[in-house]
């Protein structure tokens, strides 16, 4: 976690009130995480870091695409992603994560945020991946793999479906 050090936010020495952060993200940021989904992406991610004595809340805005393949015609394509999220950081005697409350030790000299930002890129990736190929250009449609679905599209009926269309 070294190289990922630019997420790491000084505690102290930081003054009562609001900080904000800028952070670009792209294929070395993913390298970082062993077995990560996601390998390439292009996006930025502000936080707002709001520092009170008792507890730090931060508001994240990521912003970006991600690179994936298409659910549909398994092409690569770049998916835009976006995540808005509060997370709020209180001091304990140990460290762990409950939710969307994160606890660190009350000894804690910074804390990073590459985890985080990580975890809600991640999260915000939609569970059926695809792509408006209609708007792109060029289009990057696996045309093979379409042709090859359009085919057993057509190919194949449904008894119970003919069945029902046959009602009036």
């Amino acid at each position: 976690m070294q190289a990922l050090r630019q997420f790491s936010i000084p505690l102290k020495g930081l003054k009562n009130g609001k900080h904000n952060y800028a952070f670009d993200i792209d294929k070395t940021f993913f390298a970082h995480f062993e077995s990560s989904p996601v390998e390439d992406g292009k996006l930025s991610a502000e936080i707002s870091l709001d520092k009170k004595s008792d507890h730090i809340i931060l508001n994240f805005l990521i912003e970006g695409t991600v690179q994936t393949e298409c659910d549909r015609c398994t092409a690569l394509i770049d998916l835009p992603v976006q995540s808005e999220q509060e997370i709020i950081v209180k001091f304990s005697d140990e460290a762990r994560e409950e939710g969307e409350i994160v606890y660190i030790p009350f000894d804690a000299h910074e804390f990073n945020l590459a985890s985080l930002v990580y975890e809600l890129i991640i999260l915000s990736i939609p569970m059926i991946k695809v792509f408006d190929c209609e708007t792109a250009d060029p289009q990057p449609c696996n045309e093979e793999i379409l042709s090859i679905l359009s085919a057993e599209t057509k190919e194949s009926s449904n008894p119970l479906g003919d069945a029902l269309k046959n009602l009036k």
